[in-house]
């Protein structure tokens, strides 16, 4: 070969590697077989290696939008939504042209937490999901319901990219995601009849402050952000605040949500009252983040679990956190799970149930549909007569019922704070009367107040009471 081909050979090849390196890059989350929420403005982002303007053309519109390339590459727009709808494309021209296909137009929710969230549809070794086979073999990619997970990928500083993605429904795709986030979506889907988008951003054993910003965290002077700083190994990133913000948040924190399912709050369990003010901070954040001051957030209470001893109460405090929280923040709403607890494993095989009672809440406040009995009952007030306490219930228009069963989850104590069991039962639909023949000058009710309670009273709608206590 002369001179001459060599350096026409290798000047060729020059153009062909700058070529693709013009080429438009996008992250992880914009990708085929995505979602986007519909009947708004989203914000598509990336970067390129061209300096000047970048052309984006939508198909479900044919509108063309024009984006600027700044100094360092990066560029962004926001693009107009109609609809539901789909299959649609998407093409990115910064002088080299990039499509996405087989896009829809649709509900989008981001579900994180812990591992209750994280258990795929098809279990964790030897944890079983009831109905997963079933589910995963009525699977088909002719319905839209799309996933996205992010991957595990914690990060001392915030990270621009994550690993993941998008699936169609199809058996395989759906036995490896969220079981929780899958039934959500689903029912969301057989009721509103349009693409879902579930993006999955979980990790087991995983710490709230973990998920939180630097700057949310600051009026906690007890959590220590030094790592964020110093050279040392960070050993347990689930449970170390601000690594899964950094790493699997901040990278699709431009992505734009319908809302939030959460299933999170064993991993606090030791600090309930702290988590009760984490929990309020937390939403506070992410609202801030996701640039929504009312991004609907629902969240699955944790399950009963025997943990170091069936009887004891941390983590009855906990719920009793996450039950208190549900009128402290605006726009958000608690998935009861006491009747579906397990006292030796801490991965509640029923999912199908925490992923509807999600959906019902997401149906009726974030979707506005009527004649949804939604809501769990929940304790209003409270009043002694004689040796009775007399307990009042709203959210329970057509009344309680522990299907014909006897009450056997309260206690009752007197003014000295010791708890006996208690008889109960429910009077005027919307009352239970509680007493014991240990106690005679009552002062105060627990109801399912322990680490392992099985529920036993319900709304006639057939959701469970959470467990709660009359002490302030």
């Amino acid at each position: 070969m002369t001179m001459k081909r060599i350096m026409l050979f290798a000047a060729l090849a020059f153009a062909i590697v700058a070529g693709g390196q013009a080429k438009v890059k996008l992250p992880s989350i914009l990708a085929d077989h995505m979602v986007l929420q519909q009947q708004g403005k989203v914000k598509l982002w990336g970067t390129s290696d061209r300096k000047g303007k970048l052309d984006v053309t939508t198909s479900w519109n044919s509108q063309t939008y024009q984006a600027s390339i700044s100094a360092d590459g990066k560029w962004e727009v926001l693009v107009e939504t109609g609809k539901a709808g789909g299959p649609y494309q998407i093409t990115f021209d910064d002088g080299d042209r990039t499509r996405l296909e087989d896009i829809y137009l649709g509900e989008v929710w981001l579900c994180s937490g812990q591992s209750n969230m994280e258990m795929p549809i098809k279990g964790f070794n030897g944890q079983p999901v009831e109905g997963s086979t079933e589910v995963i073999a009525n699977a088909t990619p002719d319905v839209p319901i799309r996933m996205f997970t992010v991957g595990r990928i914690p990060s001392k500083t915030p990270k621009e990219d994550c690993s993941g993605s998008w699936t169609r429904n199809t058996p395989e795709a759906v036995a490896d995601f969220s079981a929780t986030a899958y039934f959500f979506g689903l029912q969301l889907y057989r009721a509103l009849n349009v693409p879902i988008g579930l993006v999955n951003a979980s990790w087991g054993g995983s710490s709230i402050q973990a998920w939180m910003t630097p700057e949310a965290l600051k009026p906690y002077p007890e959590i220590s952000l030094k790592h964020l700083t110093d050279q040392s190994e960070v050993k347990r990133p689930n449970i170390t605040p601000v690594m899964l913000y950094n790493g699997m948040i901040h990278p699709i924190k431009d992505f734009t949500y319908k809302g939030v399912t959460w299933y999170q709050g064993e991993a606090n369990r030791g600090k309930p009252t702290q988590y009760e003010s984490l929990f309020q901070d937390f939403v506070k954040d992410w609202r801030i983040l996701f640039k929504n001051d009312a991004l609907p957030f629902y969240y699955a209470q944790i399950a009963p679990y025997a943990y170091e001893n069936k009887d004891e109460v941390g983590s009855a405090l906990l719920r009793q956190a996450q039950y208190n929280c549900e009128t402290k923040i605006s726009n958000v709403g608690m998935a009861v799970t006491m009747d579906i607890g397990n006292e030796t494993c801490i991965h509640p095989a029923q999912k199908k149930e925490v992923g509807n009672r999600l959906a019902y809440l997401a149906l009726t406040q974030s979707y506005g549909i009527k004649g949804i009995p939604a809501q769990s009952p929940r304790y209003a007030s409270h009043e002694v007569k004689e040796n009775k306490i007399i307990l009042s219930f709203d959210r329970a228009p057509m009344g309680l019922t522990s299907f014909y069963k006897p009450l056997k989850s309260f206690e009752i104590a007197g003014k000295d704070g010791n708890y006996h069991p208690a008889k109960a039962r429910i009077v005027n639909r919307n009352r239970v009367e509680v007493w014991s023949e240990d106690v005679q000058e009552p002062s105060s009710v627990r109801y399912a107040f322990r680490n392992f309670a099985v529920g036993d009273l319900f709304g006639v709608n057939g959701l469970p009471l959470s467990s709660f206590t009359t002490e302030k």
